[in-house]
């Protein structure tokens, strides 16, 4: 039916699109929402939005403190490079990688997945999008 409604839409003057992957898509990408009241936080609320990325090409040598998140030019998280990882200063980043870590989307609620990660002493976690994007990473103290 949603097709339909944004047709009906479009013909009142509004722009209107229909977005056929449907709202758990929408919020598993991290977008916007509007709640009549507020909800339970979301791991995108809590997440750092801006995590230490690099290219599968870098070398070790040239990454900063902390793991560090490997992405293709599209940021599709393709590994994670952790600071114990770097014996040699030469290797590249996807050399040194942990290839295909676990992620989580962004609308899963927050509370569940901090008590997840604590039973599991998992201190940090990537969330990305339904694509693969990078969205953040939650890190756990």
């Amino acid at each position: 039916m949603s097709p339909r409604a944004a047709w009906r839409l479009e013909r009142f003057g509004f722009d209107a699109y229909d977005y056929a992957a449907g709202k758990v898509d929408w919020l598993a990408a991290g977008r916007p929402t509007v709640r009549p009241e507020p909800g339970p936080r979301r791991t995108l609320d809590a997440a750092d939005r801006t995590p230490a990325t690099c290219s599968p090409d870098a070398p070790a040598g040239t990454l900063g403190p902390g793991s560090v998140i490997v992405v293709n030019a599209e940021g599709v998280v393709l590994g994670r490079v952790r600071s114990g990882d770097r014996r040699d200063p030469n290797e590249s980043a996807e050399g040194l990688m942990e290839a295909g870590p676990t992620t989580v989307r962004a609308h899963e609620p927050l509370d569940d997945l901090l008590e997840r990660m604590g039973r599991r002493n998992v201190t940090e976690m990537i969330v990305t999008s339904p694509e693969g994007v990078l969205l953040g990473v939650l890190r756990r103290s």
